[in-house]
């Protein structure tokens, strides 16, 4: 083929006051994976809209097999075979797999009633195409999260798909369901399928893609052959200046025992799990999904019952029985899904931050809002969160943004321990190095962290140590200078 299966040709947008994008150009050819990369902010999701018909572009052309495509909406892109999958997924939960699939298109017979068995046969045969073994009549809420991403993709091969736009498919998977969402791609790849991947996960990204496109402020950076691509050179692309070192270094000596647990025990999911942390330290709980390591961290902060084994804050005991007992000993706990379980999405930055602690926030049932406001005010600065001010709604925020508010929130409180839950997913590269910063920052106050990552590189540049479940139980345990990652992913088999 001559010309590529899509062109975007000098697309520019503008929304008031803000240049989102400007003169951007990218193409993508059949069998083809095109990485997306850049800050949130960079005007990735703009063009993303653009193509899928949510927007329209104030200057620039969409070409589709070189033949000029107008969308005025989703369904003009669908038709012309461009399919998105979303990072919040939109399957029908209480629908089965097959009925998911053909939403709307049954097929029926001749009285009208829906023909089970053929819907059934046909989506065997699309989730064949992909070589995926899902029984069909399955309910899709008792899947899996990877299952349903699965669907989403064989939902979007169902409707001739040409061109696949991923976003962010493997930020909720751990390493073996995002290997299996890779032979995926590559089947998709074989069939002719172009796909824009989208991810901050740039080790992904070099594994998966085969260019990528990097967007700053609005503007094409450039586009460069994976193969041909550093870690450095995409990073520097991406932030606009060098970082010699992506995950800070740290040599910071360590205090006294701050936190001591032992025999921890949740029946029939953790099997007397022992250990310790001291402050100025950082110790990295590495697992698989399913290991237990997220039940400890929730047992520390009181959200997951413990069945045996005591819990030691300072040298004194300490009774957690929920998360207010937890912030009591001065222990903060960052989750895994921020919009879940960190912020109120609709509230603004300043009664997020304080909303944690708002007895402190003037007296009886009247709020002091001038003493609310100077907290707020000092958090922003001191966590650099960038925000048009205090009165905006966390979801306007990019996900590093929201991040840094989850963790302003802890330090409103005086947490000196911090339980953190994957502290980096879905953020940006240059909000990752913002966020290990201020985890150093306060590692050298005399603080304590105790951290949960899915990513090899980063546990094992940032623990001082690092301790590996499997099955519910304690496996191994490194110094920072000793830990490798074969020796940790062969910790998670014993």
């Amino acid at each position: 083929m001559d010309h590529p299966l899509l062109e975007m040709r000098g697309i520019s947008k503008q929304f008031p006051g803000v240049q989102a994008l400007k003169d951007v150009s990218i193409d993508l050819r059949a069998g083809e994976v095109l990485g997306l990369v850049g800050e949130n902010g960079a005007g990735k999701s703009t063009l993303i809209k653009i193509l899928t018909g949510d927007y329209s572009a104030d200057e620039g052309e969409i070409l589709i097999n070189g033949k000029k495509a107008v969308f005025r909406s989703p369904s003009d892109a669908s038709e012309m075979g461009v399919q998105f999958i979303y990072q919040e997924l939109i399957t029908l939960d209480t629908l089965t797999v097959a009925e998911n699939l053909f939403v709307g298109h049954l097929p029926r017979r001749g009285l009208g009633t829906v023909d089970w068995r053929a819907a059934n046969e046909n989506a065997r045969a699309v989730l064949a195409r992909m070589n995926i073994r899902i029984d069909p009549r399955t309910i899709v809420g008792d899947l899996t999260v990877h299952q349903k991403q699965v669907l989403e993709i064989a939902k979007a091969v169902n409707k001739k798909a040409s061109i696949l736009v991923m976003d962010e498919p493997t930020a909720a998977l751990g390493e073996e369901d995002t290997q299996s969402m890779f032979k995926i791609i590559r089947s998709l790849k074989e069939q002719g399928v172009g796909i824009v991947y989208i991810s901050h996960r740039l080790k992904e990204v070099f594994e998966i893609t085969d260019r990528v496109t990097v967007l700053r402020d609005g503007h094409k950076i450039g586009t460069v052959a994976t193969a041909e691509a550093t870690m450095a050179q995409l990073i520097e692309m991406m932030v606009g200046r060098e970082l010699a070192e992506f995950y800070p270094k740290r040599d910071l000596p360590v205090g006294d025992t701050i936190m001591d647990v032992k025999d921890l025990t949740i029946e029939g999911i953790i099997d007397r799990i022992s250990f310790s942390l001291r402050s100025g330290e950082i110790l990295g709980l590495f697992g698989l999904l399913g290991s237990g390591r997220m039940n400890v961290l929730r047992a520390l902060y009181g959200l997951d019952g413990i069945s045996g084994g005591s819990i030691t804050v300072k040298g004194q005991a300490a009774v957690i029985s929920g998360p207010s007992g937890a912030m009591a000993h001065g222990i903060g706990y960052m989750p895994i899904d921020r919009k879940l379980e960190g912020l109120a999405l609709t509230l603004s930055v300043m009664n997020n931050i304080t909303m944690a602690n708002i007895d402190r926030v003037g007296g009886g049932i009247f709020l002091n809002r001038k003493v609310e406001r100077q907290k707020a005010e000092k958090w922003v600065k001191d966590v650099s969160i960038r925000t048009p001010d205090l009165a905006t709604d966390v979801n306007s925020l990019s996900g590093g943004n929201q991040q840094k508010i989850v963790l302003a929130k802890l330090l409103e409180t005086g947490s000196r321990i911090f339980l953190m839950n994957e502290p980096t997913r879905g953020i940006d590269v240059g909000a990752k190095v913002d966020i290990y910063q201020m985890m150093e920052s306060l590692c050298e106050a005399g603080a304590g962290i105790v951290m949960i990552s899915s990513e090899l590189p980063e546990m094992l540049s940032m623990s001082d140590r690092i301790i590996v479940i499997a099955g519910g139980k304690l496996t191994a345990e490194f110094s920072r200078h000793d830990a490798t990652q074969e020796k940790l992913l062969h910790a998670t088999t014993i």
